[in-house]
């Protein structure tokens, strides 16, 4: 459930950068309207895996309720970085993801 989390996180992370004012926060400069497109066809990809892993894990019900709570978790954590350390939006993603991966495979 934990990589379900992550990737909601990264899904949310991505719509964040997706937005010209947080890309302009986070990472220095405004995106291109390709790099717009990326971003948000990757959280529309990992909204997708975190999806099919509740509903693998706990069903088609309650996986999709799961999910759902998840994404709203995961958009409270970003919110709450955002405006707490926002330097530390993207760094968090990367040990997030790699806990998921490792809580997945044990």
């Amino acid at each position: 459930m934990l990589l379900a989390f992550a990737l909601a996180y990264l899904g949310m992370l991505a719509l964040c950068l997706a937005m010209s004012r947080h890309h302009k926060a986070l990472l220095g400069g405004e995106p291109g309207s390709l790099r717009q497109r990326v971003l948000r066809l990757a959280a529309a990809l990992c909204f997708a895996l975190a999806l099919g892993l509740c509903s693998l894990s706990q069903g088609g019900e309650i996986g999709a309720v799961l999910w759902l709570c998840q994404l709203m978790l995961a958009a409270l954590l970003l919110v709450a970085v955002l405006a707490w350390r926002l330097r530390w939006a993207v760094p968090v993603a990367a040990p997030l993801l790699a806990s998921g991966m490792l809580s997945w495979w044990l």
